[in-house]
């Protein structure tokens, strides 16, 4: 038995908590400075994607903000990898 297609009503719903829930996955991430995964990045480009959504020049103020907090994630993870480098370099050291 054919199920009945769901309404428009009901798409609206699913369209608004997928984009509800890709905007809270990558805004934890961001807030907890740990990169988001490849996935949910992929996902939430083509959702905007298939939607038409474009970055206005106009917004500049949006954008200059989402540039800085990538900025900062961008120095904090460049940080932790000098930071192990460093300690990988200190372990050599000592056990020369």
């Amino acid at each position: 038995m054919a199920e009945k297609a769901a309404s428009l009503s009901e798409l609206q719903e699913l369209h608004r908590l997928i984009a509800k829930s890709l905007n809270t996955r990558i805004a934890q991430d961001m807030d907890d400075n740990i990169p988001t995964d490849a996935a949910t990045l992929g996902a939430a480009i083509k959702f905007l994607k298939d939607n038409a959504v474009t970055a206005d020049p106009a917004d500049s103020d949006d954008l200059g903000a989402l540039r800085d907090k990538l900025k900062e994630q961008a120095q904090t993870r460049r940080n932790r990898a000098n930071n192990i480098v460093s300690l990988v370099q200190e372990d050599m050291v000592k056990e020369a």
